[in-house]
């Protein structure tokens, strides 16, 4: 090496600035993410299934995963729909009788789709974008 010059190797730091910066980022979008959905989501007569949809950031080595939705299982059946009206034809066909907890029984050719988790992600990937690239912008002022 040339008189002079001396070589300092930032790499590790700079790597670990940048693990840093991601979980924030992906943390922010799904924040984003989480309130859209609950916009989106059918109330009902509880709104147990808006306020159930959370989310969660999970480092696995290098990837850094982020996911979005609710432990609820029916949330999956109002997202897709059921019976008769199920996306892409999956649901049970000529409907279904059930009967209540209180003993009432009602007939049923299912549920109409009502997504709420879908359309919170892709109706706003522009915005979480811009809150991902905001996120590495804010912290990396090219220094």
């Amino acid at each position: 090496m040339p008189r002079g010059w001396d070589f300092q190797d930032n790499s590790k730091d700079i790597k670990k600035q940048m693990n840093v910066v991601s979980e924030a980022a992906v943390e922010a979008a799904l924040l984003f993410i989480e309130a859209q959905a609950k916009s989106l989501s059918p109330v009902g007569n509880s709104g147990e299934l808006r306020d159930k949809i959370d989310h969660q950031v999970e480092s696995r080595g290098k990837d850094i995963i982020g996911k979005v939705g609710s432990p609820l299982e029916h949330a999956l059946y109002v997202e897709f729909g059921t019976g008769e009206f199920a996306e892409n034809g999956a649901g049970r066909k000529g409907g279904w009788s059930y009967q209540d907890p209180s003993g009432e029984w009602f007939f049923t050719w299912g549920q109409a789709p009502q997504p709420f988790m879908r359309p919170a992600f892709r109706r706003n990937k522009k915005q979480i974008e811009q809150l991902i690239g905001g996120e590495y912008k804010s912290s990396f002022k090219g220094k």
